[in-house]
């Protein structure tokens, strides 16, 4: 195994790209001795104005308001990624096997070559899981676009178990694997003073995009009760600004907007208040930012969040370094927070590293030994010259 080709749709140096994913992946192989062609396969900007601007903005507004398809969905961005994929195979002959961080796409009927899948969920679970509803004529069509590929690859990998669980009983042909999930962030040591200090001048942190938004209500309605009991209480919000909230908030509420890790005068903002929290809060119901929440946990705050399967398959139905919300009621928030605030010191140190000591085992390098060793025992990279 010497040689990858990992494509992203969109430019894998950028933490920028699928949530840090392709960036982590990339530097992370190339950390263990890896020789890593880094490909940005990104649809067509012509063809995916003309779709999602015009197109899908007529769609949406005249027949099916809530259809979610767009130009990746269609055969015109397969056709346009094959071409991409075409040059790729003949300007890296080296390659032994390819990794795709996309089921919507891979060079299977282009090489021999073995192809790796790895992502989240399809588009398929999105509709059926997050959005609870049949999906509409056109996201069919995707649908089976993407099915198509996720049956021909060698091996699928999820980053979520019960996904991997819902994809392996409908492509009950496919390899498809779960390998654990991964920590988004740089190693580092945890200090105890840092610990310490969060207890002083207390803020909360939320990370979530304007998806979010039922959970980060809940969670200002909640200090903002806490802070009428004469206490003062910030909140910090990364991944918002103040005009993604429909309604004005509170001056307690501070938004960071969306912090690139790739810049670091951003990267020490991100870092500085995650090191100074006193707890992550994420409440919104069905799924509550898996990844954050797990970067939080490695910086070891104390979480909050709600029931959604892949939290609870992953650490258990009851949790040890925070708690669960039922309602992703503000009042359910209060009395998690009020407790924190209420606890010695000593407690509150041991609640920290007891999140920090269960994130461990996820992070970057322990997951692509895993993944390596996965693609080692299925001989994936003794595969047949092009």
């Amino acid at each position: 195994m010497k040689t990858i080709t990992v494509l992203s749709q969109g430019n894998a140096s950028s933490t920028k790209t699928w949530s840090n994913i392709p960036y982590y992946l990339v530097e992370t192989l190339r950390q263990k001795g890896i020789n890593v062609h880094a490909v940005n396969v990104d649809s067509n900007r012509i063809g995916r104005f003309i779709y999602d601007k015009v197109f899908c903005r007529l769609l949406r507004h005249t027949f099916l308001p809530q259809t979610t398809y767009s130009y990746e969905r269609t055969a015109s961005f397969q056709k346009s990624t094959n071409h991409k994929l075409e040059k790729t195979i003949s300007q890296f002959q080296d390659t032994d096997f390819y990794i795709s961080t996309s089921f919507s796409f891979h060079p299977k009927r282009l090489t021999k070559k073995p192809c790796i899948l790895l992502c989240d969920w399809t588009y398929e679970y999105l509709i059926s899981h997050f959005m609870n509803r049949d999906p509409d004529p056109f996201e069919k069509k995707g649908i089976e676009i993407q099915d198509q590929i996720i049956s021909e690859a060698d091996l699928v990998v999820s980053l979520f178990p019960d996904v991997a669980s819902h994809m392996s009983g409908r492509y009950p042909d496919a390899k498809i694997v779960y390998l654990g999930n991964v920590i988004n962030s740089v190693p580092f040591e945890l200090s105890v003073d840092v610990l310490r200090n969060r207890i002083q001048n207390p803020h909360i942190v939320f990370v979530g995009l304007p998806k979010y938004m039922d959970g980060l209500k809940s969670l200002v309605k909640a200090i903002e009760s806490i802070n009428a009991q004469g206490i003062t209480l910030y909140l910090d919000v990364i991944g918002m600004n103040a005009s993604d909230v429909p309604t004005p908030t509170s001056s307690f509420v501070r938004f960071h907007g969306y912090l690139e890790k790739s810049s670091s005068e951003q990267f020490k903002k991100y870092d500085s208040i995650l090191r100074s929290a006193l707890a992550f809060i994420n409440t919104t119901p069905v799924w509550a930012g898996f990844s954050s929440t797990l970067e939080a946990m490695y910086y070891g705050l104390p979480i909050y969040t709600s029931k959604y399967n892949s939290f609870i398959d992953t650490f258990g139905k009851t949790i040890d370094f925070g708690g669960y919300s039922l309602k992703n009621d503000p009042s359910e928030i209060e009395v998690f927070i009020n407790h924190l605030l209420g606890m010695s010191q000593d407690d509150y140190l041991i609640l920290c590293m007891k999140a920090r000591k269960k994130a461990e085992p996820f992070t970057w390098s322990a997951y692509v030994d895993r993944l390596l060793l996965e693609i080692e025992n299925n001989n994936y990279s003794h595969s047949s010259p092009d």
